[in-house]
C-alpha cells in the first residue's frame, strides 16, 4: 500500500511539470543613470574628513590609500583646516569638487616615452 502512496506522488510531481521559466525581463528596463562625478567627489572628501576627525588611525594615510587623486587630497587638505561644525561642510566640499572638475583632464595616452 505504501509503494502505491509513492507511485502516486511522483506520477503528480511528473504531471505537473517544471515550474514556468521567470518572465522575461523587459528591454525597456534602463541601469540608473551615471551619479554626477561632482557629487561623488565631495562624498569621498566629506567621508576622509569625518574619518580623520574621529578616528586617529585615518590620519597617517596617504591620498592614494584613501582613493583620491592628489589634487582631491589637497582639497580635503584645506577643508580639514576649516573649524569643526555641527554639521558637515558639504558646501565647501561640493565647491571644491566643482573647481576640480572644470580643470582640465590629462590625456589617456601611455606615461611611457614611445
Amino acid at each position: 500500500m505504501r509503494w502505491v502512496a509513492v507511485v502516486s506522488l511522483l506520477l503528480a510531481v511528473v504531471a505537473c511539470g517544471s515550474p514556468s521559466p521567470p518572465p522575461a525581463v523587459s528591454s525597456t528596463t534602463q541601469a540608473p543613470p551615471p551619479r554626477d562625478p561632482v557629487v561623488q567627489c565631495a562624498d569621498r572628501l566629506l567621508y576622509w574628513l569625518d574619518r580623520i576627525r574621529t578616528s586617529p588611525d585615518a590620519s597617517g594615510l596617504d591620498y592614494q590609500s584613501m582613493g583620491l587623486t592628489g589634487a582631491e587630497y589637497e582639497e580635503l587638505i584645506k577643508l580639514r583646516e576649516l573649524p569643526p561644525a555641527p554639521t558637515p561642510p558639504t558646501a565647501e566640499a561640493t565647491a571644491a569638487c566643482t573647481r576640480l572638475e572644470a580643470l582640465p583632464k590629462p590625456s589617456t595616452g601611455s606615461a611611457w616615452p614611445g
